[in-house]
C-alpha cells in the first residue's frame, strides 16, 4: 500500500470514529430534549429546526473547504447580511429569480475579493477577513441606512417558504450540496489537491498544484454558499436587515471544527461537519424549547468552540507523535540492512 493510500485509509478510519461519536451525541441530545419537552419531536417543530440548521449548514460546507485548504473567512456573517439586503432590495424592482441570483452572485464576488486579497497581499486570511467583516457590514448598514428592507413582493418569498415533499427547499439544497461537496472532496483530483494544499502549501506547490486558482475558487464558492443562505433567509422572512448574521461566523466555524476539520488545514470530512451542524442546532433549539434563557445558547456555543479547538489541537499533537513514532520505527528497520 502506498504512503498516500495508507494516509487516506487512516484518515477515513479517524473520521469514522469521530463521526460515530458525533452521531451518538446527536442521539443523546435528541433524547434528553424530548424527555424534558415531548413536543420537541413534533413534525412541525423538527421541520423548523431543520430549516434553521440549513442556513448554518450551507455556509459550513464552504467554510469546511476553506479551512481544509488552510484558509478561513471571518467575514461570512457580514457577507450573509449584505447578500440578504441586496437581494431584498433587488426583489422590489426586478423579478424574484433575478433578485435571488443577484444575492448569490454578490456572495461569490465578496468571497472572490477576500480570496484575491489573501493571495496577493500574502498575509494571514484571519487578518484580511477580519477587516472585510467590518467593511461588508458597514456597506450593508449604508445601503439600508441602518433599517430593515421590507415590502418585498410575495413572489420573492417563494424560495424560503416553499416545501417539497413536506420539507423546506433550503433543507433539500443543503442535502444536495453536501453530497456534491463530499464527492468533490473524496473522489476528485481537486479534492486531493485541496487536502494537499492545506497539509503543506510549499509541498503542494512544489508538486505542481496551482495554489492561486484553488484559493480563489474556494473563497468564491464559499461566498456563493453564504449568499445562498442569506437569500433564502431574506426570502423566508420576507425582509432583510443589516443586522442579519451577527455571530453567524462563530456558529459556522464551531460546527466545522467540532465536525473534525483541522483548523491547521489538510484534514476533515463533510459528514462530520453535517453531524456537528445538526448537533449544535439541536442544542440551540433544545435550550429554548425547554424554557432556558436563550442567552445561555451563546455560552454553550462559545464553550463548544473552545472545546472543539482544544480537541483539534490535542488530536493534531497525537497525530504528530504517531508520525514521529512511525518514522523512528522505519529508521530502526532500515538500520540493520545498512
Amino acid at each position: 500500500m502506498s504512503g498516500s493510500a495508507a494516509q487516506g485509509r487512516r484518515r477515513r478510519i479517524t473520521d469514522f470514529g469521530r463521526n460515530r461519536g458525533l452521531l451518538l451525541s446527536v442521539v443523546i441530545a435528541l433524547v434528553a430534549v424530548s424527555l424534558i419537552n415531548p413536543r420537541y419531536f413534533s413534525v412541525d417543530n423538527l421541520l423548523v429546526v431543520a430549516l434553521q440548521v440549513a442556513f448554518v449548514g450551507l455556509a459550513s460546507l464552504g467554510t469546511a473547504f476553506l479551512i481544509i485548504s488552510g484558509n478561513v473567512d471571518l467575514s461570512i456573517g457580514s457577507e450573509y447580511a449584505l447578500c440578504a439586503v441586496v437581494a431584498a432590495i433587488a426583489g422590489k424592482s426586478v423579478p424574484a429569480p433575478a433578485a435571488w441570483t443577484a444575492g448569490i452572485a454578490l456572495g461569490a464576488t465578496l468571497g472572490l475579493v477576500n480570496g484575491v486579497m489573501v493571495w496577493r497581499i500574502n498575509i494571514s486570511p484571519i487578518i484580511v477577513t477580519l477587516g472585510t467583516l467590518t467593511l461588508f457590514r458597514g456597506i450593508a448598514l449604508r445601503v439600508t441606512n441602518g433599517f430593515g428592507v421590507r415590502g418585498v413582493p410575495q413572489s420573492f418569498d417563494w424560495l424560503g417558504r416553499t416545501h417539497w415533499l413536506g420539507v423546506p427547499l433550503a433543507v433539500w439544497f443543503l442535502a444536495a450540496l453536501a453530497i456534491l461537496a463530499h464527492l468533490i472532496l473524496e473522489y476528485t483530483t481537486q479534492g486531493r489537491h485541496l487536502v494537499a494544499f492545506g497539509g503543506s502549501k510549499e509541498a503542494a506547490e512544489a508538486a505542481g498544484i496551482g495554489g492561486k486558482r484553488l484559493v480563489l475558487a474556494i473563497f468564491a464558492g464559499n461566498g456563493a454558499l453564504v449568499g445562498l443562505a442569506g437569500v433564502i433567509a431574506a426570502s423566508r422572512f420576507g425582509s432583510a436587515a443589516p443586522t442579519f448574521g451577527v455571530g453567524f461566523e462563530l456558529d459556522v466555524i464551531a460546527a466545522v471544527i467540532l465536525g473534525g476539520v483541522a483548523f491547521t488545514g489538510g484534514e476533515g470530512s463533510i459528514g462530520g461537519v453535517l453531524l456537528a451542524v445538526i448537533f449544535l442546532g439541536i442544542i440551540n433549539s433544545g435550550l429554548i424549547s425547554v424554557g432556558i434563557d436563550p442567552h445561555y445558547a451563546q455560552i454553550v456555543r462559545g464553550g463548544v468552540l473552545v472545546v472543539a479547538v482544544a480537541l483539534d489541537q490535542l488530536t493534531q499533537e497525537q497525530h504528530e507523535r504517531h508520525r514521529r513514532e512511525l518514522a523512528l520505527e522505519e529508521r530502526a528497520e532500515r538500520a540493520p540492512a545498512q
